[in-house]
């Protein structure tokens, strides 16, 4: 029987998702948890689903939904009518990746973010830990309750080579323009970056901050060393080749932290930045330079 009803809550979970017409009957309440800790619920519509194991929703990255996302990721999804009663306790995470949030854009949303390259746009994926299921119509037991194994892990790491230069970056990005044809696709001076994440000198203003170049079709990072690991009086000396990891959510960056710590210098301890949500900076025990992101907004 438990087999019968969780197929039956996966066919319903899935139409939600292909509903078309008017009133609330392709919505589903989602019940997240507010700055005080207490719980809050709302009406939202399905973006893409796999039935009970996992669904995804729509919205903006400055929505109350994304700022309780951020503080806890613990949810709740409930479809209910007078037949059934579909119940899905989980995490919650926000989705800001562009290729990732292409696959979820829905054209209704074009109205208020254009397309799904807007950085003020992002999907809230919900993975299920548990469910409880009822049906009104079946037979008197017609109820399921368990819990779901956690879904295999998609390679979702980013991982970025990056290369850092003490005050030479801009000659050297255009070098590799013409030695590889290469294209820079992003470049911040000290002079843009925000002042509460660096300090410079006025003969500093012109020097990279963050760059990127893809060269062939690889994807490095540049940079002039604004935290001065490449000087002979620094603590900690680096490498100048670096490896920046941005991770999908700010809880696997900092199980990876706490692990990479372990006897590391670090250069730059947990913050947010005018770039990403959360970011640290430190030098192994090997003394191979990390840089470790969450949140990257471009």
């Amino acid at each position: 029987m438990s087999k019968e009803i969780i197929a039956r809550a996966n066919e319903i979970v899935n139409s939600k998702k292909d509903y078309i017409g008017g009133g609330m009957e392709g919505y589903v309440v989602l019940s997240l948890i507010n700055e005080n800790g207490y719980p809050t619920s709302s009406a939202i519509s399905i973006s893409k689903a796999d039935g009970i194991n996992w669904l995804s929703f729509l919205g903006g990255t400055d929505s109350n939904k994304a700022n309780r996302i951020k503080n806890c990721n613990k949810a709740c999804v409930c479809i209910a009518t007078n037949e059934y009663n579909i119940t899905l306790v989980g995490t919650i995470e926000m989705i800001t990746d562009p290729a990732r949030k292409e696959e979820h854009w829905q054209e209704s949303f074009a109205e208020h973010y254009g397309d799904f390259t807007n950085p003020e746009f992002c999907v809230f994926r919900f993975t299920t830990e548990s469910y409880n299921l009822f049906f009104a119509d079946m037979d008197a037991d017609a109820e399921a309750r368990g819990t779901l194994s956690p879904p295999k892990k998609d390679a979702t790491l980013k991982v970025t080579p990056g290369l850092g230069f003490k005050g030479q970056c801009n000659q050297a990005l255009e070098l590799y323009q013409q030695a590889f044809s290469a294209i820079v696709v992003t470049k911040l001076h000290y002079s843009d970056a925000d002042p509460n994440d660096l300090q410079y000198s006025e003969d500093e203003k012109d020097f990279i901050f963050y760059s990127e170049m893809v060269i062939g079709n690889t994807l490095i990072s540049l940079g002039d060393d604004s935290a001065g690991i490449l000087d002979d009086t620094a603590q900690a000396k680096a490498s100048p080749t670096s490896l920046l990891i941005e991770f999908e959510s700010v809880d696997e960056l900092q199980d990876a932290y706490k692990i990479m710590a372990d006897g590391a210098t670090i250069i730059t301890p947990m913050c947010n930045t005018m770039y990403c949500s959360s970011y640290v900076s430190l030098v192994d025990k090997f003394g191979i330079h990390w840089d470790f992101m969450s949140g990257y907004t471009g």
